[in-house]
């Protein structure tokens, strides 16, 4: 095969440092064989590989952004592209939200409410359009786990029709084994996140971390990444155990 842009990255930096394969081999952690299948461009390593050559040869990420740029087409990190990719790339999604129910998790009676309040100038036929579109987001994303820390004033301070259907959506969510909830019972005051804050764990390793903010959604660099997950951390420890917000989210119904 002809030498791609990991394989010619990797032969740069072997070479400046000094080393054989074998040495790379060695230090690295991997096969002799190895190392001269990726110079040649036969095969490309797994991630795991990939970051232990990026260390032993102090390549600060130069080695591992050309192997993402291989392997995705892309050389942005998956967390740099635009949400809907993130979705599609995760595994596992953390949410944690100051005031409302995370919107991934919106009944329709819950996101026409919110649409309606946020946007009172907006053409009812799209408040609907935006409501199809955010109710039907997790469907769309069956391999998807999702865990969602928020107040549960955000249902139980809602009117009383819009309050039930949406604990009903809830545990429908948490039945089908897909979502786990943990609400955090009124009169906790939880400092963090300010903004909804969501932490995606992707297919390839890789975390990403968006806030949706009201000027839109902003994604987060990797140098952010532990304290944001930090905040996250802090709202799980504010919430109730998932039994006990389960038995407070059938209270509403």
């Amino acid at each position: 095969m002809t030498p791609n842009l990991f394989a010619e990255t990797l032969v740069k930096y072997r070479e400046v440092a000094g080393l054989t394969q074998q040495q790379l081999a060695k230090r690295s952690n991997t096969g002799h064989s190895s190392v001269n299948r990726w110079e040649k461009g036969n095969a490309i390593p797994k991630r795991g590989n990939a970051e232990s050559l990026d260390k032993a040869l102090e390549a600060k990420g130069e080695l591992l952004s050309a192997w993402r740029a291989v392997t995705t087409g892309n050389g942005l990190p998956e967390w740099a592209r635009d949400v809907e990719a993130i979705e599609r790339a995760a595994r596992r999604l953390s949410i944690a939200t100051p005031a409302l129910v995370p919107g991934m998790l919106h009944c329709p009676e819950y996101a026409r409410a919110v649409f309606t309040a946020g946007q009172p100038d907006t053409d009812p036929e799209e408040i609907e359009r935006l409501v199809s579109l955010r109710c039907g987001r997790l469907s769309e994303l069956p391999s998807l786990q999702v865990t969602a820390v928020f107040p549960i004033a955000a249902v139980a301070n809602m009117p009383a029709g819009v309050r039930a259907a949406q604990a009903a959506h809830l545990l429908e969510w948490v039945e089908s084994g897909r979502v786990r909830v943990q609400v955090i019972p009124e009169g906790t005051l939880v400092l963090v996140p300010a903004a909804p804050l969501m932490l995606y764990r992707l297919r390839s390793g890789e975390t990403a971390i968006v806030s949706d903010h009201a000027d839109g959604i902003v994604m987060h660099d990797v140098e952010s990444g532990e304290r944001l997950s930090g905040q996250i951390t802090a709202a799980l420890a504010a919430a109730l155990p998932e039994s006990l917000s389960i038995e407070a989210l059938r209270s509403l119904l």
